[in-house]
């Protein structure tokens, strides 16, 4: 029997798996903007700056926000509850943040960069999942409101480092900043206070940070970084796509974490972030048996990555994700993803070799076929697979990073017309909704559009609830940074072509 009271949505208009059944559907009014908001001036906002030459001068970027009520022409002036969510710092969100903008503003990704090393982790303590070197997942004040409510419903302690893709982020960071200012080596050496007080160096961060991954890699009995929460109700899935639902099989079984998951898109990362700090090692530290060993390594995981990742079925692609039966043994979660486009915008497939370009073609056909590609981007999931949901928050919807990421990676291997479509889809979407969503649905309609409703089933499988569809936050700042980005690339594009 359906429970939904205010619902306007029922179970004949709503796809529902087996075993899951309709609580509650809640619409939202809708919050309407007269113009499509500037990407700089959310920027500074989000960084807490003055103008575009202060940015990273008061640290990095939080996460999200709403908009002003000056441009709002619908009656509901105050964002409500639900579109305030993320106001405050997140580890990977800020890292991307900065990555994405540093050609432009090279001061935030060190302001990131120090911000991050002052809350790396000190000790260990399973209450916040802190260990040594580990990257911060969300940085919240124990007295924050939303921080309150969490530790009373899930027990998390605060900050809380529930991530394993920040922590290599971290690095890329780090590495991308120096590279950037001309091999800033000072930047190494440059002092802060870590949590426990002691006065560091960004070279010790960057130790710790390695050895935090290093340990990770070691531990799993495949080389592989893996997740597994040490908190009975701590997120389940510690990398972007961190909804429980994210991680799962083709036949819409969800992922054993018990046993240890280890998503694609993290592999890649932490294969590019041990190329990045071999670089530092050689180039900077004048270490080469340090730089050596970690070139070691990431070769190594590299050539893991190919072997237990890529599958033949559906013409070849990359999987979501690998978890572990019953017995230990991994097994692939064959669904296909944006994740796979990650690939793209590593050097996991740089060279050019008869099996890499092989590779990236299968990617690519499957990235801008009909069942990821829509109107706005690369949906998270593919609409041919179990758990395809339009407005799901990452099984179906499209994320304006994700595919900024993915359109990087295309443009970077030589595929610039593909890359400019994905770009213009993006700058669609702002143009459509006058916001900066988070994400937006990966329906097959012909203009970009958000959620408006909160639809929250039972699931008898799994036991528990589940928020499928939710409004997106309106100022989120990997959007305003992919979106900025792009504004940035066509400026210096438009300016190279009037030099010349």
């Amino acid at each position: 029997m359906e429970e939904h009271a205010q619902g306007e949505i029922s179970s004949t208009e709503f796809r529902l798996l087996k075993g899951e059944r309709i609580l509650s559907v809640e619409k939202f009014p809708a919050r309407i903007f007269t113009n499509a908001p500037s990407s700089l001036q959310q920027i500074l906002r989000l960084t807490n700056s003055i103008d575009s030459s202060r940015i990273g001068e008061n640290g990095p970027s939080v996460a999200s926000l709403t908009f002003d009520s000056e441009t709002l022409v619908s009656t509901d002036a105050v964002a409500p509850g639900h579109l305030r969510l993320y106001e405050v710092l997140f580890g990977r969100d800020s890292l991307r943040v900065a990555i994405d903008l540093i050609s432009s503003y090279p001061e935030l990704a060190r302001a990131t960069v120090l911000e991050l090393a002052r809350l790396q982790g000190v000790v260990r303590d399973d209450t916040r999942e802190e260990e040594p070197g580990r990257i911060v997942h969300e940085a919240r004040s124990p007295n924050d409101l939303i921080a309150i409510e969490l530790s009373s419903r899930l027990g998390w302690g605060w900050p809380y480092y529930g991530s394993v893709d920040a922590t290599p982020e971290f690095i890329r960071t780090l590495t991308a900043y120096i590279r950037r200012t001309e091999e800033n080596h000072g930047f190494l050496s440059e002092h802060y206070i870590d949590r426990s007080g002691t006065e560091r160096t960004i070279a010790y961060a960057l130790d710790m940070a390695l050895h935090w991954i290093t340990t990770r890699l070691d531990a799993s009995p495949d080389y592989l970084l893996e997740y597994k929460s040490t908190l009975p109700r701590g997120l389940e899935n510690q990398v972007w796509k961190d909804s429980w639902d994210a991680y799962h099989h083709k036949d819409g079984s969800i992922a054993n974490h018990d046993g240890g998951v280890a998503a694609f898109d993290a592999q890649v990362t932490t294969y590019d972030a041990l190329l990045d700090a071999a670089y530092i090692y050689d180039m900077v530290l004048d270490d080469e048996r340090k730089s050596r060993e970690l070139h070691q390594r990431a070769m190594k995981l590299g050539k893991r990555i190919l072997d237990v990742f890529w599958t033949d079925d559906e013409d070849g692609y990359f999987v979501l994700g690998l978890d572990r039966d019953s017995s230990g043994t991994l097994q692939q979660m064959k669904v296909k993803t944006s994740s796979m486009g990650h690939a793209l915008n590593s050097r996991l497939l740089e060279e050019n070799t008869t099996e890499n370009i092989k590779k990236r073609e299968q990617v690519m056909a499957h990235l801008l076929s009909p069942k990821l590609l829509n109107v706005s981007g690369i949906r998270t999931l593919a609409s041919d697979e179990t758990r395809f949901r339009p407005g799901a928050y990452h099984c179906g919807s499209v994320w304006l990073w994700d595919t900024h990421h993915i359109a990087k990676g295309m443009r970077r291997l030589g595929y610039s017309e593909q890359a400019d479509d994905l770009d213009r889809r993006l700058l669609k979407v702002v143009d459509a909704t006058k916001i900066f969503p988070e994400y937006v649905r990966g329906d097959d309609s012909a203009t970009p559009s958000i959620n408006t409703h909160r639809i929250t089933l039972w699931d008898t499988i799994n036991e528990r609830e589940n928020v499928v569809e939710q409004p997106p936050q309106e100022v989120q700042a990997w959007s305003v940074a992919a979106i900025l980005a792009i504004k940035k690339r066509l400026d210096r594009k438009r300016a190279s072509l009037q030099s010349q």
